[in-house]
């Protein structure tokens, strides 16, 4: 392969929609600033991946500990010492002279290679909360940006590492404005997903709070849902046969144009689903995922939810009803919408991409 005489950074990232969209638009605003971007990511990015602005993308194997019986742990071993081995050999061949991890496990090994081969490292936090990964590879980091603005679970003596940068987002995102319609003479639209891969329990939950609506408002409402394959044609069949309008759909491609045009957003409390929507500004009510490893989604809702920029339910204990009635109150009071959209803007940061490359330019001496 041809190296021009561009700079090289390399980006770890693990393949989730959220670290893809980061680590996205930090190599969109590094491409702008003459660098070139190796991407390292192990093999579930499948389509994420595609159009990533990075000169070259490796996958490389990756496993984690984690949840997994010691009978199994060599296994994951050899996974990481292979894809420490890559990821040496791409750094070498890339001449990258900086290294930025957002998180995943796949970010492990590329990260420990690149502290063998002396480069710094900077590592972004998009939880309120560190994850497993740059927990463990806090003490390797040069740097730590943070994508909300309290330290969150940082150990004390790694505090004079911590940045506030805000999340970044991809650049379709920064390109998308909120649209507001109509309300009296268009339907009011809800869109409803759980990150990058849909959520099964939005395609249980959502036709049951339906059935609690009354018809005026179902007679005004249009449903766009991102679910999972397997659960397209009975979410379907159930919307056609209540005779509202829907769009259901595995994948959006333009899910930055579609929240553009949502009126309310029920999705779940992801980071990178918190700072798009932030960014574009929508009201929205939130289900963080349960039972995650560091309920890092929780603490996510808990912060909007203390400073009133969005409306939090416990998965655990909500019920149909208690959604359905939260929905009805807002539709027939606009100005709480209003008032949500206000406030979560609050939490979008459409210069956080920029601060962390300025972060990365301070951490090479440029």
């Amino acid at each position: 392969m041809k190296i021009n005489n561009k700079k090289s950074i390399l980006i770890a990232a693990g393949a989730s929609g959220g670290h893809l969209f980061s680590a996205s638009g930090i190599s969109s605003e590094l491409n702008k600033r003459g660098y070139q971007i190796l991407l390292l990511t192990d093999e579930r990015v499948k389509d994420l991946a595609v159009n990533f602005p990075a000169k070259k993308t490796i996958i490389i194997p990756s496993d984690t500990f984690t949840n997994k019986s010691p009978l199994k742990w060599p296994i994951a071993f050899f996974k990481l010492l292979s894809g420490f081995f890559i990821s040496f050999f791409w750094i070498i061949k890339m001449r990258c002279v900086l290294a930025i991890g957002v998180g995943g496990y796949p970010s492990v090994a590329p990260l420990i290679a690149a502290k063998f081969c002396g480069l710094k490292i900077l590592i972004h936090e998009q939880n309120r909360i560190l994850g497993r990964a740059n927990y463990f590879l806090l003490p390797l980091a040069d740097l730590v940006t943070k994508g909300f603005d309290d330290k969150g679970i940082v150990p004390k003596k790694y505090w004079h590492k911590v940045k506030f940068s805000g999340n970044p987002v991809r650049k379709e995102i920064l390109k998308s404005k909120s649209i507001k319609r109509n309300l009296r003479k268009e339907k009011f639209n809800i869109l409803i997903f759980g990150g990058s891969q849909g959520a099964s329990y939005f395609t249980s939950l959502i036709p049951k709070v339906l059935d609690e609506l009354p018809d005026k408002i179902l007679n005004n409402l249009k449903l766009i849902q991102q679910v999972r394959k397997e659960d397209i044609r009975a979410l379907e069949e159930n919307y056609s046969k209540r005779k509202i309008s829907y769009l259901v759909k595995d994948f959006f491609f333009n899910l930055p144009k579609i929240i553009s045009e949502a009126d309310l957003i029920i999705s779940r409390s992801g980071a990178s689903t918190i700072s798009e929507i932030a960014v574009i500004g929508k009201p929205c009510i939130f289900i963080p995922l349960a039972n995650t490893l560091d309920g890092d989604q929780e603490y996510n809702a808990e912060r909007l939810a203390e400073c009133g920029a969005a409306i939090v339910f416990n998965q655990s204990i909500l019920k149909p009803n208690k959604l359905s009635k939260k929905i009805e109150g807002l539709i027939s009071n606009p100005k709480n919408l209003d008032i949500l959209a206000a406030k979560i803007k609050k939490f979008g940061f459409a210069d956080a991409s920029e601060n962390i490359v300025k972060f990365s330019e301070n951490l090479i001496g440029k």
